[in-house]
């Protein structure tokens, strides 16, 4: 009993919260000390980033080969993919659309601009010059085909890892045997071990965002955060527009009372918020879409784990946010071409980091941001600093997001 309460303490989001106001009084009062502690702040955030792969493969191997191995997925397969694939698109455009008007990005002072590339120049500089790539969807298709899985996992590329491990699921799923069932089971294991890594670290993250937070304050000042208080609120408002229109489709796909469609899930909202965590949120969302809204058991079974790891629309709205306020960060024009890139990278990074904390997916943001050439690592210092405002109603518009999902693929509940 005791050490449940010492573990609640570690996750409470008031001392993460802590974490980052202790890390702003450090970086501004107590600048070397700041310095100091940074390298631990940049190894805490490498722990994290280590396990986005193995959960990328193990979470879509899984999902996809469940989906096929189940005899019930033929019956709707169809309708789960329309109502999965046009899910993720208008979440992007909703993220896109709302950063293209709002404009973030476009009240950051020359100050900041001038810090921001001078690390940027100064991380160039030690890591070398990179290499020159092709762009648009040539690049993206070359991305996408590994020659070797071995080398393209050595080299961090996560597109081509993705593409494999759709490949391995849906391979598994149709294999349909005893050895795939345990196969299938194995990649759970697998799956379900570094999600336990990942918790063991959430334990001390408001140490590690303290180090982070302060050392990034060192370096650059506050001008650092100021412009990300408009960002947060502007984000704040794209996911409420997602969070309502999920409630409507609801509502009107279950019928009955309004307020008895949004209090069916309640718990699991408020289970998605306080643990920021989708998986955590699993059987509370189960619970609640058969006995709250009355789906059918094996409906609900089958589409809310595998939209967890392919359906996660806060994620793909608030990557596609961010890329446009980095685009106006850094005065790069976004146009028609650019804004299809920009979607289709947020829904491959969306997806690709769904389920994981949100500390953990901030890098795939990278498939986004890639394509108009912008910083992939001043975006995670970012978002770093603000993710513990951000997350869990990211979290909340995921696991939500996911429910509408499942609500508009499962028959209609019947009239009692």
């Amino acid at each position: 009993m005791r050490t449940d309460r010492i573990k609640k303490i570690l996750l409470s989001p008031w001392l993460i919260l802590s974490g980052l106001v202790f890390g702003v009084i450090v970086g501004i009062h107590d600048k070397g000390l700041a310095l100091k502690i940074s390298p631990f702040g940049e190894a805490y955030l490498s722990l994290l980033q280590m396990c986005v792969l193995p959960i990328l493969i193990t979470a879509v191997v899984s999902s996809f080969g469940r989906l096929l191995n189940s005899g019930e997925a033929g019956r709707y397969l169809l309708r789960l993919g329309i109502v999965f694939v046009l899910g993720l698109v208008l979440a992007g455009v909703v993220g896109i659309s709302v950063g293209i008007f709002s404009r973030p990005g476009n009240d950051i002072s020359q100050t900041t601009k001038i810090a921001l590339g001078k690390k940027i120049a100064d991380e160039e500089l030690s890591a070398g010059k990179p290499e020159a790539k092709s762009s648009g969807s040539k690049r993206m298709v070359l991305d996408m085909i590994p020659g070797n899985i071995f080398k393209a996992a050595a080299e961090g590329r996560s597109l081509a890892i993705l593409f494999f491990s759709v490949l391995l699921g849906i391979a598994l799923g149709l294999v349909r045997s005893n050895s795939s069932s345990v196969a299938l089971t194995v990649v759970d294991a697998f799956n379900d071990a570094f999600l336990k890594i990942i918790g063991w670290l959430m334990y001390v993250l408001p140490i590690g965002l303290l180090a982070i937070v302060a050392g990034q304050i060192a370096s650059f000042g506050l001008d650092l955060l100021r412009p990300m208080i408009k960002l947060i609120t502007i984000t704040y408002g794209c996911l409420l527009i997602l969070l309502v229109s999920y409630s409507l489709i609801i509502w009107r796909r279950v019928g009955g009372s309004y307020r008895k469609s949004v209090t069916g899930l309640k718990e699991t909202l408020m289970v998605a918020l306080g643990t920021s965590s989708s998986f955590a949120a699993i059987p509370s969302a189960l619970r609640g879409l058969r006995d709250g809204l009355g789906l059918e058991r094996n409906t609900t079974n089958l589409v809310v784990p595998l939209g967890i790891s392919l359906n996660p629309h806060g994620s793909i709205a608030y990557f596609g946010l961010v890329t446009v306020f980095m685009a106006q960060l850094y005065g790069v024009q976004i146009g028609f071409d650019g804004m299809l890139m920009v979607l289709l990278g947020s829904i491959l990074g969306g997806v690709a980091g769904a389920g994981a904390p949100g500390v953990v997916s901030l890098g795939l943001i990278a498939y986004s941001l890639a394509y108009l050439g912008l910083p992939t690592q001043v975006a995670i210092i970012l978002l770093t600093a603000i993710d513990p405002i951000i997350d869990p109603v990211v979290t909340m518009t995921n696991v939500y997001g996911n429910c509408a999902s499942t609500v508009l693929v499962a028959e209609a509940p019947k009239e009692s």
